[in-house]
C-alpha cells in the first residue's frame, strides 16, 4: 500500500514537473502583433482570400514584423482564416494547399511551407490557428507571408492606412491598399497575422 502511495506521488510530482516546464516555456514565448495593438476581438473583421479578389494564385498577404532582439527565434505563426462551411449540408470545403513563407528583411526565403488547410481552419466559424514552425533565427524585420489559395481566406481589418500590411508576389511587394474607382477613396486592409518566438 505504502508503495502504491509512493508511486501515485511520484507521478503527480513528474506530471506537475513536466506541465511546469511547458507553461514555463509557454510563459517565455513573445507574440508580435504587426499593425494593431487591439485585441482582436475588440476589431470588426472580414475575411479577403487574393484568389477570390484578383484571380492568382501566387498572390501572398504578408505582414513585417521586427524582432524584439537580434537573433530572435521565430517559432509559430498564428494566423485568423476560415475553411469554408456549407450550413445547408453541413460540410466543409475539400482539403486544398495553403503556403507560408517566412522572408528576411530584403525578402532572402528563409523557410517554406505548405499543407492542406483543413489541418488547421476545420471550423464552423473563422479561428485563429497556431502553425508551428522550426526555429528560425531573425534579426531586424522580417516578413510572414500566408497564401490563402481559396483555401482559407484570411482575416482583416479595414483601416485608414496598412501599416505592414502588404500583397507579396514574385519577390514584390505593395500595400494592402486599393483605389476605388468610383469615389476616388482608398480602403487600407491590415491582414490577421501573428509571430511568436523566444529569445
Amino acid at each position: 500500500m505504502n508503495k502504491m502511495l509512493l508511486s501515485v506521488c511520484l507521478c503527480c510530482a513528474a506530471l506537475f514537473a513536466i506541465s511546469s516546464v511547458v507553461w514555463a516555456a509557454e510563459s517565455d514565448l513573445t507574440v508580435l502583433t504587426g499593425d494593431s495593438t487591439k485585441n482582436y476581438s475588440e476589431m470588426n473583421y472580414s475575411l479577403f482570400s487574393a484568389v477570390a479578389a484578383f484571380g492568382i494564385l501566387d498572390l501572398g498577404e504578408a505582414v513585417k514584423f521586427t524582432a524584439p532582439v537580434p537573433g530572435w527565434k521565430l517559432q509559430k505563426v498564428r494566423i485568423l482564416a476560415f475553411s469554408e462551411f456549407n450550413e445547408t449540408n453541413e460540410t466543409y470545403m475539400p482539403d486544398r494547399n495553403i503556403m507560408i513563407e517566412i522572408r528576411d528583411k530584403d525578402l532572402k526565403l528563409l523557410y517554406k511551407f505548405a499543407d492542406t488547410q483543413n489541418m488547421y481552419f476545420l471550423s464552423t466559424e473563422p479561428i485563429f490557428a497556431e502553425i508551428e514552425i522550426p526555429d528560425t533565427k531573425v534579426t531586424g524585420d522580417f516578413y510572414v507571408v500566408y497564401y490563402d489559395r481559396a483555401a482559407a481566406p484570411i482575416g482583416k481589418v479595414d483601416v485608414d492606412e496598412s501599416g505592414n500590411s502588404f500583397l507579396f508576389q514574385n519577390g514584390n511587394l505593395q500595400p494592402a491598399q486599393f483605389g476605388l474607382e468610383d469615389t476616388n477613396e482608398t480602403i487600407a486592409f491590415n491582414w490577421m497575422i501573428e509571430a511568436i518566438g523566444s529569445k
